[in-house]
């Protein structure tokens, strides 16, 4: 049996795949649950999700509340590979600085994958190993395995 993909998303992409109605996003999940890939998440990036989550823009578009976003995030929590986060000091991407949390995940995991649609990382296309691919391309990786 073939290991599963080890993915970092960014949180464009950690939104729709936890509370996403697309079909795309339900594709993801579905992906998720069986194991189609695994989710790494560090501190800095589940630091980034708790803040983004309390935007009304967000908690609007998504139709979220309270309770609904710490069930989702202590499940998330449970289920994806969670580590230390010891790369906090990775600072590559100049133009936006908070999108350096994501390299530092890559560097610190050896993801076969970051997925994101931001402009400034998918511009890098490889990072120590770990291929940055849009949710398009993550999507038809998906679809071949």
């Amino acid at each position: 049996m073939e290991s599963p993909l080890v993915i970092i998303a960014d949180i464009n992409i950690l939104l729709p795949l936890l509370f996403g109605q697309t079909q795309r996003a339900k594709f993801l999940r579905k992906a998720w649950k069986s194991l189609g890939f695994r989710l790494v998440l560090t501190p800095q990036i589940l630091d980034e999700l708790s803040r983004v989550v309390t935007y009304p823009k967000v908690l609007t578009n998504f139709g979220l509340d309270t309770a609904s976003v710490t069930s989702a995030i202590q499940i998330l929590k449970r289920i994806a590979i969670l580590l230390p986060g010891d790369y906090a000091e990775v600072d590559v991407i100049e133009e936006d600085p908070s999108d350096n949390i994501y390299l530092a995940a890559a560097l610190e995991s050896g993801a076969d994958y970051l997925v994101t649609q931001d402009r400034h990382i998918l511009s890098l296309k490889y990072f120590y190993g770990t291929q940055i691919i849009s949710l398009e391309q993550f999507v038809r990786v998906l679809r071949k395995t």
